[in-house]
């Protein structure tokens, strides 16, 4: 049992373990550089201004319910303030570098 404690605080005092630098991230697993980067979100750009355009536009359309169309408003909005403020820190970052 000594032995037990006297192990539990050999591991309290040791100091952590470097870590490694951290890799970019890829979410498609691909290592992309810095311009076939750009170039994909300039197409991200491209689609989701047309969702934006759209949404906009959704009072108008035929063919759904306007609770339908107040949730689907509701549910973007909601994520369009996420990717807002997220973007928006990275943004603030990089002008703070």
């Amino acid at each position: 049992m000594a032995s037990k404690a006297k192990a539990a605080a050999k591991a309290a005092v040791r100091p952590p373990a470097k870590k490694a630098p951290a890799a970019p991230i890829t979410v498609t697993g691909q290592s992309l550089t810095m311009e076939e980067r750009l170039h994909r979100i300039e197409a991200m750009r491209k689609r989701i201004d047309g969702y934006i355009e759209y949404m906009c536009k959704i009072a108008t359309t035929a063919g759904m319910s306007s609770e339908v169309k107040e949730r689907a408003v509701a549910i973007f909005y909601e994520q369009m303030l996420i990717v807002e403020k997220q973007l928006g820190h990275i943004h603030d970052e990089l002008r703070l570098e």
